[in-house]
């Protein structure tokens, strides 16, 4: 999505010096949602007008706006496709079969580019190739894989650097056709790009099952600039648009949205080096204090789902889990057997000084200031005395990367094939973490490998406790009031349901 639209920044001004309260209330006062409506069944759309950035490319691997390359995704397939419980299906792909850190993946004999051109395994691997052109989008493809090697004509040999139960959800990179230049549209997608007469549009693909019986053509709606974006979805000149939720002008684009899981996921790190920090049952005891709902709630205002495991909520392999909280009388002895006494005033002494901790936070993004906020009131509520100290980013890292903090709160990205290790080991944020870390990479990687179960993994990091994990957030669609069909949008593929409108 382009990034900038115009409410964003009055109501960055609005929110500005609000405290806890205030920045709900602001919320509510500028965005207050629709009372709720009965669900009703689905209606057909018979079509769709998406926005285009006319200054941006429709390329996968040119294109740099949100929108451009949903778009892209409408016309070009990749070998597998990832649902919202994590679990990845064969798109060009017939079949993955594992050898250990090695796989053997077969292409379908029918896959053809919109040309009639058949799909081939050196296709593959140049479309591999082209992915360093957007390093940033596929920096867990470049990460876990090391290789990919045309067999034959349709054999490919995937290369990673460790066994990964989920390699597949990696390979949904869009393929493109070997050296038909940067800015070429030929691809296998469920729409091929048209332009007649000054119209930009989409037209359903002959050759591709996947592409709708009812919408045959989306028209292309070419925007002036960013500030028309929000006003074009109310008035239906445009019908949807993506969103990560991740700016405060986000949740003024419209009431009506399809929400989707993003793999990002919100967490608390711990120092090693503090002296109660370090001890692994009083981090257990912080995913106790604090409610994750509330996060979900209150900062994230439901576009988020409360983190219990360090996996998705949706995740396909994960067991049934307990998601109560402890007694608060219970969790109060453990502090006072964490040697954590109450003073006069009713705050926590830590071998007989005031406790204090102090929670690291990079000033530039407003949400995550909100739930260092919230930590701070939780943890007052156990008697415990907690700052925030928000930095610039710069700032942020460089105290991260030197191990100057108490807590912080951070972000990262599991990605399509749920790899929680920068999760685990701080490692996408360069923290040296302490002995656990390894120990329980260790464990994650067994469980990656099929050695041990979701289950056993779970327990392992509960024992360990390097981090706390909040909430994952959602990203999403926006649409227009005049948008009628149920969408089931997916990461990387906001149309995954087109078929079916």
């Amino acid at each position: 999505m382009w990034k900038k639209v115009l409410a964003g920044a009055l109501i960055l001004t609005l929110l500005a010096g609000c405290g806890f309260r205030g920045f709900r209330d602001v919320y509510e006062d500028i965005f207050r949602p629709a009372e709720p409506v009965e669900a009703q069944a689905p209606q057909e759309q018979t079509t769709l007008f998406l926005p285009l950035n006319r200054n941006d490319s429709i390329s996968p691997y040119a294109a740099q706006s949100d929108m451009n390359l949903s778009i892209s995704g409408l016309i070009f397939d990749p070998l597998f496709r990832t649902d919202n419980r994590f679990e990845s299906h064969p798109c060009l792909a017939e079949s993955i079969t594992s050898l250990g850190n090695e796989y053997i993946v077969i292409l379908k004999s029918d896959a053809v580019f919109s040309d009639g051109t058949p799909v081939t395994a050196e296709d593959v691997v140049y479309s591999y190739q082209q992915t360093e052109l957007q390093a940033r989008r596929y920096w867990q493809l470049h990460t876990s894989i090391e290789s990919v090697q045309a067999l034959d004509g349709r054999t490919l040999l995937v290369k990673s650097y460790r066994a990964d139960k989920n390699i597949a959800g990696l390979l949904s990179f869009p393929i493109v056709k070997q050296n038909a230049g940067s800015n070429a549209l030929i691809g296998t997608g469920r729409y091929i790009y048209r332009e007649e007469h000054g119209r930009q549009y989409l037209a359903a693909n002959p050759r591709n099952s996947q592409a709708s019986d009812k919408i045959r053509e989306i028209d292309l709606v070419a925007l002036p600039n960013d500030g028309t974006v929000a006003n074009a979805l109310r008035s239906g000149t445009i019908h949807c648009l993506y969103t990560d939720f991740a700016e405060i002008g986000d949740y003024g684009l419209g009431s009506n949205s399809f929400l989707m899981q993003s793999g990002n996921v919100v967490y608390v790190g711990y120092s090693s080096r503090h002296p109660l920090l370090s001890q692994r049952r009083f981090r257990q005891l912080m995913a106790e204090m604090v409610s994750r709902e509330s996060v979900a709630s209150d900062v994230y205002f439901n576009k988020a789902s409360a983190a219990y495991s360090p996996f998705p909520d949706s995740y396909y392999d994960l067991p049934e889990l307990e998601k109560g909280r402890q007694n608060d009388d219970i969790i109060n002895m453990e502090l006072e057997q964490l040697g954590l006494s109450r003073g006069e005033n009713g705050t926590r002494l830590y071998e007989e000084k005031p406790m204090e901790l102090h929670i690291l936070v990079n000033s530039e993004n407003t949400f995550r200031v909100k739930v260092a906020e919230t930590l701070v009131r939780y943890l007052s509520y156990y008697g415990i005395q907690a700052v925030v100290e928000p930095v610039a980013y710069d700032r942020y890292l460089a105290r991260l990367s030197s191990g100057d903090f108490d807590l912080f709160i951070a972000e990262v990205c599991v990605g399509e094939n749920v790899d929680i290790s920068p999760l685990i080991s701080g490692s996408s944020l360069g923290i040296a973490g302490d002995c656990s870390d390894a120990q329980l990479l260790e464990q994650y990687y067994a469980y990656c490998s099929g050695t041990i179960s979701c289950a056993e993994f779970l327990q392992e990091f509960e024992r360990y406790s390097t981090v706390t994990p909040l909430v994952y957030r959602h990203s999403g669609v926006v649409v227009s009031p005049s948008f009628t069909a149920v969408m089931t949008p997916v990461l990387r593929d906001i149309f995954y349901n087109i078929d079916k409108w």
